[in-house]
């Protein structure tokens, strides 16, 4: 039992947030082509701003996908993308997404796979994402977290109700 395939996506709250991104991950979800173009979707808090000095990439905000492209193929789905630091983004989110794809790449098995982005009050920035991973054929033995990644970036204060930065330290 797999449970089949499937992936959800909450509609967006009355101030445009994104909610709980639901999906069974297998390799019928994964992508067959290469990512295209998302910046186009601007997600609650997005602004443009650059620490060259600071963050590697330059850009403080990445559009974040709750579930990665690799693993269910959804591009510039507004429901999908959150404003998230360079720092969520490649530090707390991909590392659990490759864990994900490679061992579905090398199982052929199913991943059921879900991030919940924690707002706070009127926040249009996530405090950050809890993500939940658990590997269905073999009961969890493959795969199994349950992990909280915090939308913070080193170096610099975020004020989460906007969006704002600065410089800290």
């Amino acid at each position: 039992m797999n449970g089949g395939v499937f992936e959800t996506y909450s509609s967006l709250d009355s101030l445009g947030r994104c909610g709980v991104a639901f999906a069974n991950v297998c390799k019928e979800t994964m992508p067959t082509e290469p990512r295209g173009e998302i910046g186009s979707v601007k997600p609650t808090g997005w602004h443009t701003v650059r620490y060259d000095d600071l963050i590697d990439g330059m850009y403080l905000y990445n559009r974040c996908h709750l579930i990665g492209y690799q693993l269910t193929g959804e591009n510039a789905n507004d429901r999908n993308l959150i404003t998230g630091t360079r720092f969520l983004n490649m530090e707390g989110m991909l590392p659990f997404e490759n864990m994900v794809a490679d061992y579905v790449e090398e199982t052929g098995n199913h991943v059921l796979y879900r991030v919940t982005p924690d707002f706070q009050g009127n926040e249009l920035v996530a405090r950050g994402v809890q993500m939940e991973g658990y590997s269905v054929e073999d009961n969890g033995a493959g795969i199994c977290f349950n992990v909280y990644a915090y939308n913070i970036q080193p170096g610099i204060e975020i004020d989460y109700l906007t969006g704002d930065s600065r410089r800290v330290g």
